[in-house]
């Protein structure tokens, strides 16, 4: 009995805690050349979404919320209000906004929370994500 209630409490515990995670990328087209990797990183909050930032080369720093489709076609909302975008093919999202540049990220979650997909901005900065 103990070892199921001692099964249950560390469960709990690690669903409860966020654990802060990165993505690297790599610049696919000339434009996202110039601005050279991003440094994207995220909160796994256990919910479906969760807090995401961007630190550009020059050091302007974007933030937004990423969101994880589930199998069932929905996901779970924190109240929080967050534009959806026009693209939104993959199971994982976000959209990060900074003083001067907005970039849209799209991709597929893997088992165990990894993944893959793309960046992009308005003027057509293309990078790889893997997370």
């Amino acid at each position: 009995m103990w070892a199921a209630i001692e099964s249950a409490v560390t469960a709990l515990m690690v669903i409860l805690c966020a654990c802060t995670d990165t993505a690297t990328t790599f610049p696919l087209n000339a434009e996202a050349k110039q601005f050279g990797p991003l440094k994207i990183e995220f909160i796994r909050t256990g919910m479906g979404s969760g807090p995401v930032t961007i630190t550009m080369r020059n050091g302007e720093i974007l933030k937004g919320r990423y969101r994880v489709a589930f199998r069932n076609g929905g996901s779970i909302f924190d109240g929080q209000s967050t534009p959806t975008p026009a693209t939104t093919d993959g199971s994982a999202w976000f959209l990060a906004t900074g003083p001067h540049i907005q970039i849209v990220c799209r991709g597929h979650n893997k088992t165990v929370g990894h993944g893959s997909g793309e960046c992009q901005t308005s003027d057509g900065a293309l990078w790889a994500m893997i997370w």
